[in-house]
């Protein structure tokens, strides 16, 4: 295991992170209203970005990765935690979406644990599969919220949130596993 430097720790990248978890988790808690939703978007905006600016500033390194995938999980979970308490996504779809991103959270730490410091590495699939689950849980949302106002549009939102799902997945969700619990079993044939 690396050990850490503050200048790992105390990074802009690693306060960007924070900040985007900390508009996820409150604006995930009030996922029923536009506001709620916005801060929801602007928080995982800000998880997006938070890699970009570590490159640009140099700020990269393993504990920052960590943080980031950490913080996504985080993110994801809530949001999940808050649309199951508000009813305001299906059951189905966001037991799948834990379900896969479980997988891979899972696979992950063995693979780090039983590696090396690549194997941390997302796969793109992984990534596919997080921005099509993101894109679902926040169409969800709006779709709850047109509930009352537009029932034409929080359908179109519900389809679209649907099929955000089925393809983040069932698709890419099930791809990036798959890739992720090879990379932990050949971990374990190497060792051998």
């Amino acid at each position: 295991m690396a050990s850490f430097k503050a200048s790992d720790v105390l990074t802009i990248p690693n306060a960007i992170s924070a900040v985007g978890l900390g508009l996820v988790l409150h604006g995930s808690a009030r996922a029923d209203t536009g506001r709620g939703i916005t801060e929801t978007v602007i928080g995982r905006l800000l998880d997006l970005l938070d890699g970009k600016v570590a490159r640009m500033l140099n700020q990269s390194s393993e504990f920052g990765a960590g943080i980031d995938a950490a913080f996504d999980k985080a993110g994801i979970l809530a949001i999940g935690i808050n649309e199951w308490r508000g009813n305001i996504a299906p059951k189905p779809a966001l037991l799948a979406i834990a379900a896969q991103n479980a997988v891979n959270l899972v696979a992950t730490a063995v693979a780090t644990r039983l590696g090396s410091d690549d194997d941390l590495a997302p796969v793109l699939d992984g990534k596919t599969a997080m921005a099509y689950q993101n894109g679902a849980l926040g169409a969800y949302a709006v779709s709850a919220l047109l509930r009352r106002r537009s029932r034409g549009w929080s359908l179109a939102f519900r389809i679209i949130a649907d099929a955000d799902t089925v393809i983040g997945t069932g698709y890419f969700g099930v791809k990036a596993s798959r890739q992720y619990v090879t990379r932990v079993v050949d971990l374990f044939r190497a060792r051998a």
